[in-house]
């Protein structure tokens, strides 16, 4: 339990720049009489939800290596009722802190179901090999201010309320039912550029402030006096009488050299797109550029989201295996080993270019994977079934008795 609540505040740190909560908040530096806007750019925000998008903004394919069209099918539907966003929350979470975990149970209607969670809210206990062992969930019911927690084990779930145990039940699972999602505190995109972001904030920060006192500018008056009741018509009238000649009345303001803040904020801001190998999706491109093109300037943050999809992988390859275990138990046999999973990036495709290259491969590649790498199939098995019916339908009309038009 120590181990959680010693490294409970810098998570929740990271949960909190992802929304918008930054550090200049709270230790922006206040000045009486002066504006004291607090101006927050949200680019660790901005960053993962883009690699979200770019990741998982298709979903992820099945295919069988054996040709097995039962196997696809029996995982369609058994997580059919699985949220279609599932993937992205996983992806998500793995982001903000680093590490996510997916708990497995069966729901009320006996359903194989799945719980993603973080490190702000539990804790795993491994072994050598990075196994789970043990998994700890902390969380609060409503309207009752006790801290529950959880323990899964291999064979059974403890319920824990205020450090006393309250319940033990069984579960059906041969080993402790949790999946370790990660990429490491190191890759995460708060980790990469907070200082940075807090900088630009600073800036930004400033800037807006110093405009905002410009409304609130010094009124010099030369050669003449304003007493208090002058200032006060002045305020509600706008018109100010000024005796004699020599008399003079202007702003004094202070002069902003517009080139150095701007150059300041974009080296912050480029600094942070290299750090994370993202493109400047505002910077203005050529009309005619080609999807090629478009792919090329995206090479660095294919590399990038790799990585978090190669992490979110190892964890489906766990939920299938969890998956199998529980419809084992209903005599349906299937081996996760049998599955290859299709990563499907939402970038732009050259849908032309890609039928070419197909077509050109005709005869050498299997149709399930040919149309694998068709961007809008989600189910090439699916897809196939669908081609065969057809066919089959067509080879059962008769033409003869079909009259002519």
């Amino acid at each position: 339990m120590a181990d959680y609540h010693s490294h409970n505040f810098y998570f929740q740190k990271m949960n909190d720049y992802y929304e918008g909560k930054h550090d200049i908040c709270s230790s922006y530096s206040y000045e009486e009489y002066r504006a004291n806007h607090k101006s927050v750019v949200n680019y660790v925000n901005k960053f993962i939800e883009e690699e979200i998008a770019y990741s998982f903004g298709n979903p992820v394919s099945y295919i069988s290596k054996s040709g097995d069209n039962d196997i696809v099918n029996a995982i369609d539907y058994n997580l059919y009722h699985w949220q279609t966003t599932h993937n992205q929350e996983l992806c998500r979470q793995l982001e903000i802190f680093g590490t996510a975990y997916e708990l497995y149970f069966i729901n009320e209607d006996g359903l194989f179901s799945g719980r993603i969670l973080n490190p702000s809210n539990s804790i795993v206990y491994t072994d050598t090999d990075c196994v789970p062992q043990i998994f700890i969930h902390f969380y609060k019911l409503k309207y009752d201010d006790a801290e529950y927690y959880d323990i899964y084990y291999d064979d059974r779930i403890e319920v824990y309320r205020a450090g006393t145990k309250i319940e033990t039940k069984k579960h059906i699972f041969s080993r402790c039912p949790v999946s370790i999602c990660s990429i490491g505190v190191e890759q995460t995109i708060f980790n990469k550029i907070k200082s940075l972001n807090d900088a630009y904030n600073l800036i930004v920060s400033d800037q807006v402030n110093i405009i905002s006192d410009y409304r609130n500018a010094y009124l010099t008056v030369t050669g003449a006096t304003l007493d208090d009741e002058t200032a006060d018509k002045l305020k509600t009238k706008g018109i100010l009488n000024i005796p004699g000649e020599k008399a003079n009345v202007s702003w004094l303001i202070k002069n902003i050299d517009s080139t150095y803040i701007d150059a300041m904020l974009k080296e912050i801001r480029d600094s942070m797109y290299s750090v994370t190998n993202h493109v400047d999706s505002n910077e203005r491109l050529q009309s005619n550029i080609s999807s090629l093109a478009l792919r090329s300037r995206l090479v660095f943050l294919e590399q990038r989201c790799k990585t978090v999809f190669d992490a979110v992988c190892d964890t489906i390859f766990d939920r299938l295996k969890f998956l199998f275990e529980y419809l084992n138990l209903k005599n349906k046999l299937f081996d996760w080993k049998d599955i290859t999973i299709s990563f499907n990036p939402n970038i732009p495709q050259d849908l032309t270019m890609i039928a070419q290259v197909l077509t050109q491969l005709d005869g050498k590649l299997s149709l399930e994977t040919a149309l694998g790498q068709v961007p809008f199939v989600e189910n090439p098995a699916n897809e196939i079934a669908k081609i065969k019916k057809e066919r089959a339908e067509l080879e059962t009309i008769d033409l003869d008795k079909i009259n002519a038009v």
